[in-house]
C-alpha cells in the first residue's frame, strides 16, 4: 500500500515532536514536579519541534523502526536535557529507573507511531477510493429501451396481459 511519502514523513515528524513534548511534561509531573513555567514550556516545545522537523526530513530509506526509535530517543534526551537545564533540580545524569522508563516509553511510542503510519496508509486509501469518481458514469450503466408508445401508469398491467401470439391460422 503506497501513501504519499512526504505526507507520511510529516506524520512521523509531527508524531515524534508531539510525543517527545508530551512525554517530557508527563514524566516531569509523575516525578513530582510542579507545572513548568511558560519559558520552560516554550523552550521544550521549540526543542521537540526541531527534533520532529529533523525526523520529518529524513530520506525514505531511513524510515524503518530503528531510525524512529533513534529519533524518539533523541527527542527524549533533548527534552530531558531542556527540562533539566530550565526546571529540574536533580542531576543531569539519569538513574537506572529513569533510564529504564525512558527506554520503555521510547519502545511503546515507536510502536504507536508505526501503527499510526500503517493506519494512515489504510485510511488514506479508503478515503481515496470513496472520493474518487467511478470509472464509468452512472448514466452509461442505465440501459434504455426504446418504447413505441407510452401507455401511462397502467402500461405495466396492460403489457402483462397482451400476448404476442395471434389466433390459430386457418389451414
Amino acid at each position: 500500500m503506497s501513501t504519499d511519502a512526504p505526507t507520511t514523513a510529516l506524520l512521523r515528524g509531527s508524531a515524534v515532536g508531539a510525543v517527545s513534548t508530551a512525554l517530557a511534561i508527563a514524566a516531569h509531573g509523575l516525578a513530582g514536579g510542579d507545572v513548568p513555567p511558560a519559558s520552560a514550556l516554550t523552550l521544550l516545545i521549540a526543542v521537540c519541534s526541531a527534533v520532529g522537523a529533523i525526523t520529518g526530513t529524513l530520506p525514505v530509506p531511513t524510515r524503518g523502526p530503528q531510525p524512529l526509535i533513534a529519533a524518539l530517543g533523541a527527542g527524549q534526551l533533548a527534552a530531558h536535557t531542556t527540562m533539566t537545564l530550565s526546571v529540574h533540580s536533580h542531576s543531569p545524569s539519569p538513574g537506572l529507573a529513569m533510564l529504564g522508563a525512558h527506554i520503555v516509553a521510547t519502545l511503546v511510542c515507536a510502536t504507536l507511531v508505526l501503527a499510526a503510519e500503517r493506519l494512515f496508509g489504510v485510511v488514506t486509501r479508503v478515503v481515496q477510493v470513496v472520493l474518487s469518481a467511478p470509472a464509468m458514469p452512472v448514466a452509461a450503466l442505465i440501459r434504455r429501451f426504446p418504447t413505441t408508445h407510452h401507455l401511462g401508469p397502467n402500461g405495466a398491467l396492460l403489457r402483462a396481459g397482451i400476448s404476442p401470439r395471434g389466433p390459430p391460422a386457418l389451414a
